[in-house]
């Protein structure tokens, strides 16, 4: 369990390492393009990418289902297994990454022309770009269960390094396309070129590490194709649920609203889905370790590390939803052109479901790591029905304003009542108890940092990127003082240890 624990904390620094430096690069990349683009254009980029999203759906669950059994059969050291997985998947995900481009092309040819973009022009572009972006995910199908698989392996250390090379050659690339006045065509040659090159070298650093993996299509079985469906059936719901969530927005503003709101909505939104990014970077590495931990049969473990994260991970996510509504309006004046002014709004409204909704991605890991998933899906069913539900009524009325509410209202109400009630039922926990730990954390952390924020934004009037560092780096330094104290003992013995050893 020592070299989990180990592993576990090197694939948690390296994806919040990761994350950091996509954060960093949108910050600088989204102005440009937005800027270069324009809003119209840049409206048509990101419904582009928010369609593709909607054909993700076809990976039907399978990489968590992957993820889960490769992680098992590890421990076993049982390499026979993992290649059976391996090579059935392989010819799965073969058949999806076909279905996914005819079903692009299909979307292109039919659909696409039911967005509002005004510029006929425009609309051709868009559809070139979607039809390579098409050919982008069916890649990303073929080559998932080789370059992706790492993952199972609990190396997410080395999956975030490659993430990392990948995001930072495709954005020169692109920013260098956009300076000699290329558009939507040629940045997404670049990204379907750049992620081909990046699994490939998934595939090299998977065989050099476990020279025991084979893909070979012979190892495929009706058994593990059967095995690994009946695990991903329920994955492939909750896809469909977080899809919804949290890649329908700027797609649902191009319908009901027009694509010139898609552009505003989305740069705010975007940086709010690294927030919850950020965390996930936390959770997504922890879901295999739970899987080593529950094979032993010990729930009790599984139950302390679920509390200990929903107590450490709401008071951080409260932390970063009072910055985010003191600091939004001065933030987005600094960061984008004027027109996008009203992304500040979207923000704010955004930073109270995140807030809820953060300290539950902890809880999703556990839940996909000891086989009880079904409760996610059954949270996100609610939760998707009333978020459409919402849209079709607010965006006509309120426009941006309408979305985010539409996206905020059922986070706040399903994850302070049905997700922690289905969590005390999976792990038979009392629901106070679930509900206290966020309670006390998240009431903590809005005490601590909402009087600070708002007093430095009043005498250190953030005008500038500098004042605004400042303010932001003040909080933070107040806010660390109880966060100190508010770890486990043991927690706090090693973190301790640790920053003595570095």
């Amino acid at each position: 369990m020592v070299a989990i624990g180990q592993q576990l904390v090197r694939n948690i620094l390296s994806s919040w390492g990761g994350y950091l430096i996509r954060l960093i690069i949108t910050f600088f990349f989204v102005p440009y393009i937005a800027s270069v683009f324009g809003d119209a254009r840049y409206g048509v980029w990101v419904i582009i990418f928010q369609t593709i999203n909607y054909f993700s759906l076809l990976d039907i669950g399978l990489t968590s289902a992957l993820t889960r059994y490769i992680s098992r059969h590890l421990s076993e050291r049982d390499y026979d297994k993992i290649n059976r997985i391996l090579s059935t998947s392989n010819l799965l995900y073969f058949v999806v990454g076909s279905i996914v481009f005819g079903g692009i092309y299909l979307f292109v040819t039919f659909f696409f022309g039911y967005f509002k973009i005004g510029d006929p022009a425009l609309i051709t572009e868009g559809k070139n770009a979607l039809l390579i972006l098409g050919a982008f995910m069916a890649f990303n199908f073929y080559l998932l269960p080789f370059g992706n698989s790492l993952a199972g392996f609990q190396r997410h250390d080395i999956t975030r390094v490659l993430a990392i090379i990948e995001e930072i050659v495709r954005v020169l690339i692109m920013v260098w396309l956009l300076k000699l006045g290329y558009g939507l065509v040629a940045l997404a040659l670049v990204i379907l070129s750049v992620s081909v090159a990046k699994h490939i070298a998934g595939v090299i650093w998977l065989r050099k590490l476990h020279p025991q993996v084979r893909f070979l299509l012979g190892k495929s079985d009706a058994a593990t194709v059967k095995m690994l469906l009946g695990y991903s059936r329920v994955s492939f719901g909750i896809t469909i649920g977080w899809l919804i969530m949290f890649n329908t927005d700027t797609f649902l503003l191009g319908i009901l609203s027009s694509s010139v709101a898609a552009g505003v909505y989305n740069p705010g939104a975007q940086l709010m889905l690294y927030l919850r990014n950020i965390i996930n970077s936390i959770g997504t590495p922890l879901m295999p370790a739970i899987s080593h931990i529950e094979a032993s049969g010990d729930i009790e473990k599984v139950s302390d590390v679920y509390l200990r994260g929903i107590k450490y991970i709401s008071y951080l996510s409260f932390l970063l939803g009072v910055g985010v509504v003191v600091f939004a309006r001065p933030f987005v004046n600094l960061w984008l052109p004027p027109e996008f002014a009203e992304a500040a709004d979207v923000m704010m409204i955004l930073a109270f479901g995140t807030s809820v909704f953060l300290p539950q991605i902890i809880g999703n890991s556990v839940l996909f790591g000891i086989g009880q998933h079904r409760y996610i899906l059954y949270t996100l069913i609610a939760e998707s029905a009333v978020k459409i539900i919402l849209s079709i009524i607010l965006i006509p009325r309120y426009n941006l304003i309408g979305m985010a509410l539409a996206n905020a209202v059922p986070q706040v109400v399903f994850y302070l009542t049905l997700y922690p009630y289905f969590m005390s039922v999976a792990l038979r926990l009392p629901l106070g108890q679930i509900l206290r730990t966020f309670a006390v954390s998240a009431s903590l952390a809005v005490v601590v940092a909402a009087p600070v924020s708002l007093i430095l934004r009043t005498y250190v009037i953030p005008a500038s990127w500098i004042s605004l560092a400042f303010d932001v780096i003040a909080v933070a330094l107040v806010a660390s003082v109880p966060a100190y104290f508010i770890l486990e003992p043991d927690d706090r013995r090693k973190f301790v240890a640790f920053f003595k050893r570095h």
